[in-house]
Order: structure tokens, then C-alpha cells, then sequence
């Protein structure tokens, strides 16, 4: 299952970074460089603890805890035929130009789990032993219970507000904030199982920041869809820590992939992963064959996203070197090897939200940064089979702007 990252869109982040820069936040190369203080961060021997099993996990409502903000979901109708959750939001897209809310989300991670559930987590303990839960949850009933309860911390960490784990709740991954023997600043991959934590690897912690649109790469940390590899790492600022795949059950680091390709995505089935960068050409990786190029790929390299089915990869990206007013949405097709723009216009920010059909927003130009563009267009639905293209409506306050629920590659309830 791939982790969903929660928070602020790039856009609004590289905003904000931009407004206390009190400058002109115009696009550029991203101001990512490590510590020149970090060292080391190599691999080690997996540290085994036994790990009691945090307060509440056996159940119920766990108490607040002073200065954490607490897990909020709501849920305001039924699901439909096909639904689909798009940064803090479900929405039915059975008519994808008339979507549905159905869900929000706030302080917490999501993952669909079947046609009606999904799970999220959610802080327990007290001031002094916090861990965390997995919830599952009904959107027809809207009972809840929990299913897991780990000595790990997912809500919070040096990747911001993430978590990793398996449908089932036995698995689960937490990046950590740690030190070197030197007293550097590192974090820290971890793995449990229950009841067992492991160690897996260390790389030091970069400095990050940027004045670029997209902001620098995410963090990566995911399982794949069949439970049995998890990939990791932030590989970004100077002299990058490549990702890391290993092996869930034995711990095995199995696979190192370019320090180039900065975004993952794991298949919807299996164990097949999807890496590029923004200049790195697209590879896949399997433990079996190892990393292979994917035939006749360019890089992918922003938001990238696969389709319902699997068989395609929606990503945006600029149509030519050098001009950053002309961004575009691409789709790359896995069974043909071909890739395709989707819409010869500026559009960025572009997601398969059901079979066929792409969400994405027009480009408008910024007045504040002359020559660039902001996705503050209108937000179109696009059937790729057809070619049609019409604007989203949504219900009054609906919308991701109206809802601020952020953006990110959608995510469709597994094959399970």
C-alpha cells in the first residue's frame, strides 16, 4: 500500500517559504543542500527490541494529549460506485465532473481499506508514552475500531506528518529523528512487527528549502502493494542518500536505486516500483530483475501517479527546457511504452481519479513573479479515452480549495 503523504501542497509550501523570504518566489533551483556537518549514515545491523503494545490499542477513544493535535475525520454522506481520495479528501466520481464529498480528513494519515472502510491513524498513550493506533472505519455506519497499536510514533517525524503501514496493521514504519556517533543530526528508518521493532538504516538529515514551483521532492516511505518490500529515503540536497528497498521479513536491504531518482511509487499489484526524477530517466525495479529502464520513458518528474488499473503513469512536467511558464500534463502508457500530452495547453498537477478519467488545474499567470504561472485555473476533468475535457463543479464548499485539503496522485481502494 503506498504511504499518502499529508500536508501542505508544494505550491502553497514554496508560498509560504517565499512570503518569509520576502522576496519574489519566482521558480528556480531548489535550495536543497545537506549539512556540511553530516557524516556517515551507512547501514547497520538491525536492532531488535520486543515493544510493549501502546495504551489503547486493544480499543476505544484514547484521551488527548496536551500539545498534539488530534486525529479529526468526518464524513458527511454515503460512498457511490467509484470513489477516490485525493489529499485530505474522499470524493464518489461516478460522475467525475460532478464529484461527491465524502470524507475529510485533518491532523492524521488515510489509507482506503475496502469498498465502504479505510483506516487512519490516530495519537495514544499520554504526555509521557505516546504510540500509535490504526483505526479502521465505516463510511455507511461510521463505527470505528481499532486494529493495531504500535510503539511508534507515524504521526510525527523529521518526514513531517507521514506513516507507512499494511492493510492488515501488523506492519508498520516510522522514520525517526536520531543523532551520529558524532553527534549529527540523522534519521532513522524503522521497521515493526508485532511485537518486534527493528532498525533498518540511518542517512543524515538534510537541510531543505526552496524557491522553486514544486518544491523539493517528498520523502519516500511505502510498502508495496503485496506487503512484502518497503522503500525509503528523502535523497535530496547535496551528496544524496540514494532509497533503499528491503525485504519485510527477514530485513534484508534487497535493492539501492540512483540518487537521481527521487520519487517512487510501488505498483498496484506485486512488488514492481516506478522511479524517476526530474531529470533522471524513469526506471523500474523488481527484486527479481533488479533496475531496468522503462522503454521509451522520459523523467517523471512531478506528482506523478499511477491509474486505477496500473497500466498508466499521469505526471506533469515542462514541455520545453528552460521555460518555466510552460508546464504541461503527461500520461505514460506501461503496456505500450509510449507517452502522450494530455492537454496542449498550461496545466499542471494532473491525477487519474477513476479508469479514463484525469483531474487537473489550468495555469494562469502569476503578477507577483513575471513569466511564471500558478495552477489557480479552473480544475478540469479530462476522459483520456476521448479526448473530452469539461470543468469539475463541485457543491458549494466542496471543492480542494474550498475544503483546503491539499493535493497529491489519488488513491483508489486496493485489489484486495
Amino acid at each position: 500500500m503506498t504511504a499518502v503523504r499529508v500536508g501542505l501542497s508544494s505550491r502553497r509550501l514554496c508560498l509560504i517559504i517565499a512570503v518569509l523570504l520576502a522576496g519574489c518566489a519566482c521558480a528556480g533551483s531548489p535550495l536543497a543542500v545537506a549539512s556540511p556537518a553530516a557524516k556517515g549514515g551507512g547501514d547497520a545491523s538491525p536492532a531488535r527490541t520486543a515493544s510493549p503494545i501502546p495504551t489503547g490499542a486493544k480499543g476505544g477513544s484514547p484521551p488527548p494529549i496536551p500539545g498534539v493535535p488530534v486525529a479529526r475525520v468526518a464524513c458527511v454522506r454515503q460512498g457511490g460506485v467509484a470513489m477516490v481520495l485525493v489529499g485530505h479528501a474522499v470524493y464518489d466520481v461516478t460522475d467525475p465532473v460532478h464529484p461527491k464529498l465524502i470524507c475529510t480528513f485533518a491532523n492524521t494519515v488515510a489509507h482506503l481499506f475496502t469498498g465502504d472502510t479505510f483506516e487512519y491513524l490516530r495519537e495514544t498513550g499520554d504526555a509521557n508514552y505516546r504510540g500509535t493506533e490504526v483505526v479502521l472505519r465505516s463510511i455507511g455506519s461510521g463505527n470505528e475500531s481499532v486494529v493495531a497499536g504500535w510503539p511508534l510514533r507515524l504521526l510525527e517525524g523529521p518526514f513531517g506528518i507521514t506513516g507507512a503501514w499494511t492493510p492488515d496493521g501488523n506492519t508498520a514504519a516510522s522514520a525517526v529523528a536520531g543523532k551520529d556517533a558524532d553527534g549529527n543530526q540523522t534519521i532513522e528508518i524503522w521497521l515493526f512487527t508485532q511485537p518486534i521493532k527493528i532498525f533498518l538504516y540511518s542517512f543524515p538529515q538534510p537541510l531543505t528549502d526552496c524557491i522553486c514551483r514544486f518544491g523539493i521532492p517528498p520523502p519516500t516511505l511505502a510498502f508495496s502493494a503485496d506487503g512484502k518490500y518497503l522503500v525509503a529515503g528523502w535523497p535530496v540536497g547535496k551528496g544524496p542518500t540514494p532509497l533503499k528497498v528491503f525485504q519485510v521479513d527477514d530485513q534484508v536491504p534487497v535493492g539501492v536505486l540512483d540518487p537521481g531518482d527521487t520519487t517512487a511509487l510501488w505498483s498496484r499489484t506485486g512488488h514492481v516500483l516506478y522511479a524517476s526524477g526530474t531529470s533522471a530517466p524513469a526506471v523500474m525495479w523488481t527484486p527479481e530483475a533488479g533496475v531496468q529502464p522503462l522503454l521509451h520513458a522520459t523523467p517523471l518528474p512531478y506528482m506523478a501517479g499511477l491509474s486505477p488499473d496500473g497500466q498508466d503513469i499521469a505526471y506533469t512536467g515542462y514541455a520545453s527546457t528552460g521555460d518555466q511558464s510552460n508546464l504541461r500534463v503527461y500520461d505514460y502508457n506501461l503496456p505500450m511504452a509510449y507517452t502522450r500530452m494530455l492537454d496542449d495547453q498550461p496545466r499542471s498537477e494532473v491525477t487519474f481519479v477513476k479508469d479514463s478519467w484525469v483531474w487537473y488545474f489550468g495555469e494562469v499567470p502569476r503578477t507577483s513573479c513575471a513569466g511564471q504561472t500558478a495552477a489557480d485555473g479552473p480544475l478540469y476533468a479530462l476522459d483520456v479515452t476521448h479526448g473530452t475535457r469539461q470543468p469539475v463543479v463541485f457543491a458549494a464548499g466542496e471543492s480542494p480549495t474550498d475544503l483546503k485539503s491539499g493535493w497529491s496522485p489519488a488513491e483508489f481502494w486496493p485489489n484486495i
